[in-house]
């Protein structure tokens, strides 16, 4: 029997190009391709409509070092696939996102959409996040709407490794941040220390903070695996991914439990 349930996926997109320094510098950033794309195809292929926000909306750019084939597998054939579907996923909307102050004014399309989904990249820090981390730490008060949203009326919120840290926009409600004791995973600390600090991948200097430290301040439940190995957490309505090595079971599971949600919603 042919699955006619369709759902609609609102996937929140950095347009940030850079990210501060302790130091006083700052280096380039992007929306990790792998992170974006490996999600989201195998949603895109059953069929569910996929729509696209961003801060400010403008576009975003894929981080450069996101095509090193060391985050393929060092297969060339996955790297050219990911650089096809994003143009798919260009061609939808991405390259003209939706503002996502318009969206929250929008009621009635807010209502419509099913599931949100935070890639990663380290640029989601600087605008996705915060309001402008280059100018100051004060959180993105959108991006805590949009989350408030969809963890009230239990709809699934879905991040992968620095785009976790958007959780940390959240509000505080009754004195409790809403995702206070919820199990979840994002880029590990190891992860920052290779990024930051190891020849081959030094970015030039420190951010001011890491996701890690951002959400279990606030009362998250943060797990971590080795490099290289998938970690995907549920709790509740929650659907969390650790960096690019999880990204494709992310898609997996995420397509398992939009079918189940829209069976229930049904």
């Amino acid at each position: 029997m042919i699955n006619t349930l369709k759902a609609k996926i609102l996937v929140y997109i950095s347009s940030a190009t850079k990210i501060p320094h302790i130091e006083g510098n700052s280096h380039s950033v992007g929306v990790f391709l792998g992170e974006l794309v490996e999600p989201l195809q195998m949603l895109y292929e059953a069929g569910h409509q996929i729509d696209f926000i961003s801060p400010n909306g403008n576009p975003c750019k894929i981080d450069n070092a996101s095509y090193k084939l060391v985050y393929w597998g060092f297969s060339r054939k996955r790297l050219n696939e990911a650089r096809r579907f994003l143009e798919t996923l260009n061609n939808i909307g991405m390259s003209n996102p939706l503002k996502i102050s318009d969206v929250l004014k929008d009621k009635e399309l807010l209502n419509s959409y099913d599931m949100l989904f935070i890639p990663g990249g380290q640029a989601p820090m600087t605008d996705v996040v915060h309001s402008n981390w280059m100018e100051s730490k004060k959180y993105n008060s959108d991006t805590g709407q949009i989350l408030l949203h969809f963890h009230s009326n239990k709809k699934i919120t879905s991040t992968i490794c620095h785009g976790g840290a958007a959780l940390a926009a959240a509000p505080i409600v009754n004195g409790k941040w809403i995702y206070s004791g919820y199990n979840m995973t994002c880029v590990s600390m190891l992860a920052e220390k290779l990024a930051e600090d190891i020849p081959f991948f030094n970015s030039g200097g420190h951010m001011p903070d890491y996701p890690v430290l951002m959400l279990k301040r606030l009362g998250g439940i943060v797990k971590n695996v080795m490099l290289g190995k998938k970690l995907v957490i549920e709790d509740r309505e929650l659907i969390t991914a650790q960096d690019p090595s999880s990204a494709k079971e992310l898609g997996r599971i995420l397509s398992i439990r939009i079918t189940e949600y829209l069976k229930i919603k049904e």
